[in-house]
């Protein structure tokens, strides 16, 4: 119970002050558990962080490998991708933040390297899919899918950005729809 609750808290004090200036004694006390206890679970601030990034990263891997290994039509696999990473990056944003913002040279190589890899098996999972569909069905371009499964992440992450700081603008659907139409346009041969 306590390692859950210590886990929430530095998501939340990771996000909001970044790696370097986050500290183990807020952690403690926003998770509200003594600083033994912490330290019990997590000898260090780069454990800590590497153990969040790498259940995080990985809970949204096996959601999104359970969904996109039914049978269902290319376009519908992109579609539920788009869905998994703006739920990623909307709902869960601390996450998503530490995640992708803030794995820098401040952190302890080899929790780094981890990271990285981890980001990595991710991105290769998605390019995977994408070859897949290159491979079954002949009206996807002929692209790299590395390069495209990066691509997509980052058009994702910077949509939900711009989303966020301007919410009163556009709705959660109206995201979700533009976001799926941009990449597919890219990603399929026009069929005449």
């Amino acid at each position: 119970m306590s390692k859950g609750k210590i886990m929430l808290a530095a998501v939340e004090v990771f996000s909001e002050n970044g790696y370097h200036r986050a500290s183990m004694d807020e952690i403690a006390l926003r998770a509200q558990v003594a600083k033994g206890t912490l330290y019990y679970n997590f000898p260090g601030k780069s454990q800590l962080f590497k153990a969040i990034v790498k259940e995080g990263f990985e809970k949204v891997m096996v959601r999104i490998q359970a969904d996109l290994t039914a049978p269902i039509p290319l376009k519908e696999k992109i579609l539920l991708t788009v869905r998994h990473h703006l739920h990623l990056f909307l709902d869960a944003r601390h996450f998503s933040h530490i995640a992708f913002n803030e794995l820098s040279n401040g952190i302890e190589q080899d929790v780094l390297d981890e990271l990285n890899t981890l980001k990595q098996r991710h991105l290769a999972f998605l390019a995977g899919i994408l070859e897949e569909g290159k491979c079954e069905e002949r009206y996807l371009r002929d692209f790299d899918a590395n390069l495209a499964a990066a691509g997509i992440i980052g058009t994702l992450q910077h949509m939900c950005q711009y989303y966020l700081s301007h919410q009163d603008r556009y709705a959660r659907e109206e995201l979700e729809r533009d976001a799926f139409m941009m990449i597919s346009e890219g990603l399929f041969n026009k069929v005449e």
